[in-house]
């Protein structure tokens, strides 16, 4: 017993270790450190228990099958609104210990977060990134994640649903992770895409950049996707609903602070959001201590009145960017599918539509809408999760 006890803890140290070791740095200034090695017994208990929890709904998942290392990844990028900036930014590797010769990799973009590090390099912050772990990558997925610039280890501020540097972060972390997956040996296959909320946006705006670039994807699946910013805005300014979710200011909050830095628009800012609540918002966005209880859950304590008049908000500098932020109006060559929830707090069913009603308006049948039925946003994105699973895994 007292052999036993011993060998045990060495491996441990052993391990222990290895994720203490100094990263490993590859060509082009990729460099890739361990984080951890989730096994099947934590993965299942996600599907479980945590991802229930989080998402207030019970779903059945496929239990997982593997025990997955996990990897931080730091890469080169560049800021393509601010002429191309040189940039850091940091994501996660996920690789399962599976067989077989190829394994299909699944690039996740996650959602809006309130913390700077709830983001898949940080998996142990991130519920989002969990379920992605334990549903594909305890399945034989190889999962990767970018962190988006502002968030991880980034030092950048946050470039909220600012589009080209979210195509440039997750084009730059595909290369990255697929430069790591070849230091460490793992032959990958096809190439999948999934992301939900915010990163349902960033998810087609990615494919838009791989398809324009020549990247096969074998398919793509969203849920939640605000496909268009200026009708999710629009929509809450005039036309909101009883289950408009209390934290709608905060999207206008972390918009127009990205805006104004990542477009340069000095004060841009300032002329949306309310003189009570700009220093507040201000802070949040820099993700400084704040009293989150403080932050008004009234739209119109957030955004100035001038606003709520639909002509001056679509020619405000403000409105006017968020007409450019979509992801859809492109000839789509991928089968997508857009999965939506019916009684979701964030995204009305029309806007979950939306990409599929705007291809088919070209004759193009390769987008479609998917109801997950009477869920709220995180209901969907739970509901939607092994739909996805079970779509990637038949093609």
């Amino acid at each position: 017993m007292v052999v036993v006890i011993r060998v045990l803890a060495l491996l441990a140290l052993s391990w222990g270790a290895a994720f203490a070791a100094e990263p490993v740095r590859i060509a082009s200034g990729v460099r890739y450190e361990p984080i951890g090695r989730w096994d099947v017994d934590r993965l299942n208990h996600i599907l479980t228990t945590d991802t229930p929890a989080f998402a207030g709904i019970p779903v059945t998942y496929t239990p997982a099958r593997n025990a997955v290392t996990l990897y931080r990844v730091t890469y080169p990028s560049v800021i393509p609104e601010r002429g191309n900036k040189p940039t850091v930014a940091t994501g996660l590797v996920a690789v399962p210990e599976a067989g077989g010769a190829r394994l299909p990799i699944v690039s996740y973009q996650h959602g809006t977060v309130y913390g700077k590090r709830q983001v898949p390099s940080f998996p142990e912050e991130s519920p989002e990134t969990q379920l992605m772990l334990a549903q594909f990558a305890g399945q034989g997925y190889v999962l990767i994640g970018a962190d988006y610039f502002g968030l991880g280890l980034s030092e950048e501020p946050e470039g909220y649903m600012v589009k080209a540097s979210h195509q440039q972060a997750t084009y730059d972390m595909l290369m990255a992770a697929r430069a790591v997956l070849a230091d460490l040996k793992v032959a990958t296959g096809d190439l999948y895409l999934g992301g939900w909320s915010q990163g349902g946006f960033v998810t087609l705006a990615m494919l838009e950049k791989l398809e324009a670039a020549g990247v096969p994807v074998k398919a793509t699946a969203t849920a939640s996707t605000p496909a268009d910013v200026f009708v999710a805005l629009s929509g809450f300014l005039d036309y909101p609903r009883k289950n408009d979710a209390t934290w709608v200011p905060t999207l206008f909050i972390l918009s127009a602070f990205s805006f104004e830095n990542y477009y340069g628009v000095p004060g841009l800012a300032r002329s949306l959001l309310t003189d009570e609540v700009y220093d507040l918002a201000k802070r949040a966005y820099e993700r400084l201590p704040v009293d989150t209880s403080a932050v008004p859950t009234d739209l119109h304590k957030v955004v100035k009145p001038a606003y709520y008049d639909p002509r001056f908000f679509a020619d405000s500098a403000y409105g006017r960017l968020a007409a450019q932020t979509q992801c859809y109006r492109w000839v789509v060559k991928t089968p997508v599918r857009t999965f939506y929830g019916e009684a979701d707090e964030a995204i009305r069913t029309e806007l979950g539509q939306l990409p599929m009603l705007y291809q088919k308006s070209l004759g193009n049948d390769r987008v479609e809408a998917v109801s997950t039925g009477p869920t709220s946003h995180r209901g969907n994105f739970a509901k939607a999760v092994p739909l996805w699973k079970d779509w990637f895994d038949g093609r």
